[in-house]
């Protein structure tokens, strides 16, 4: 995981996780399920990573 975020990532990805009342692996799991349902493999991942960022920033 660290390898795909920086530690400013991890931590909104923490706070929104929280916010969400999940586990952050959790969190990002159910993120990067979704972009695999939708897209091929390395798509997914690649949007996957956009999504979760986003996401933590919003605070959603």
């Amino acid at each position: 995981m660290t390898e795909l975020f920086t530690d400013t990532d991890l931590q909104r990805i923490a706070a929104a996780a929280e916010r969400d009342g999940q586990d952050p692996v959790v969190w990002l799991k159910r993120i990067v399920r979704e972009r695999l349902d939708a897209e091929e493999l390395e798509d997914a991942l690649v949007g996957a990573h956009f999504t979760v960022a986003t996401r933590a920033a919003a605070e959603l």
